[in-house]
């Protein structure tokens, strides 16, 4: 099982370091956007975040996003993927990218590893809200691959600590199904994956370490007390050329009063919607919907 997973893990940095995102990575400059990098010990390991904020001052708290990056990553890149610059221009919202200690995430509770990553995120919140103007109430986690699968985890195990949670290309394992029966909250959960993505698989075979994408997020609508059925839609085809189709399956009337969501891109690989910085590298990248603002849109309308 170990074997398995560090495989699978291995394939994620061999596919994103083709495509060069860390090495190549930088800050895009924004008009109205400041950027800086804060240090916190965690376990003895000093753990750097960037954060990215609104240049000018606010007289209110701000939400938080905290976006995990994809292994092998670190907050520049994931930033550069994301454009999640934009957001902090148009919403006025502060964004936290933290780098991982030792190259990957520990998104599996079976993980035998020492560096405890649920504690270390629990630690940037609680830093941010004493340190920053930002709202304990308003912050949100989302994450791409690796990341994603830290944000799954990070949702059962600490889900007071966020009003709501973004998957694009993670997936349910089942160690952690094993111990995310009934989290103390119910996570709003929304989840984008592609149905042609050769890392995460979409339907995996039933040997496999992890759910698959559709039963992860039913497992989610079980948590939040959705419908057993989704609402689904196929959205417009905005861009024909980028030979993708999304649809989606909302889980809507939960008794939680929280909503789960799943963006299924037809025909789509390993890759964030609407990013012009992956384009083909593992499948092919939807520009039907823009990953960034789709995350945004589902969790602003959470508190916590």
């Amino acid at each position: 099982m170990t074997i398995i997973r560090n495989l699978l893990r291995s394939l994620v940095v061999l596919a994103l370091s083709a495509a060069s995102f860390a090495a190549n990575a930088y800050i895009v400059p924004t008009q109205g956007v400041s950027y800086f990098r804060s240090t916190i010990n965690h376990q003895g390991l000093n753990r750097s975040t960037l954060y990215f904020k609104p240049t000018a001052a606010s007289s209110t708290k701000a939400p938080l996003l905290v976006m995990l990056h994809y292994n092998g990553g670190n907050g520049e890149a994931m930033a550069f993927l994301t454009e999640v610059q934009e957001l902090v221009r148009d919403y006025g919202i502060w964004v936290a990218l933290p780098d991982v200690a030792d190259g990957n995430w520990h998104d599996d509770p079976s993980d035998t590893s020492t560096v405890d990553d649920v504690g270390y995120l629990s630690t940037l919140i609680d830093t941010a809200v004493k340190n920053y103007p930002v709202d304990a109430k308003r912050v949100s986690m989302a994450g791409f691959s690796d990341g994603a699968m830290m944000t799954l985890r990070y949702a059962c195990a600490q889900p007071g600590k966020i009003a709501a949670a973004a998957a694009v290309s993670g997936v349910m394992l089942k160690t952690l199904v094993s111990v995310c029966g009934s989290p103390a909250f119910a996570t709003p959960m929304l989840m984008i994956n592609g149905n042609a993505d050769t890392i995460v698989k979409y339907s995996p075979s039933k040997y496999a370490i992890s759910l698959s994408v559709p039963d992860s997020a039913k497992h989610w609508a079980r948590i939040n007390g959705c419908p057993a059925a989704p609402k689904t839609s196929l959205l417009p085809d905005l861009v024909a050329s980028d030979g993708t189709r999304v649809q989606l399956d909302a889980y809507l009337g939960c008794a939680t009063g929280n909503s789960v969501e799943l963006y299924t891109v037809q025909n789509g690989g390993h890759t964030w919607p609407g990013s012009p910085y992956n384009l083909n590298y593992q499948g092919k990248t939807s520009q039907d919907i823009d990953g960034t603002r789709t995350v945004w849109e589902f969790v602003k309308r959470f508190t916590r």
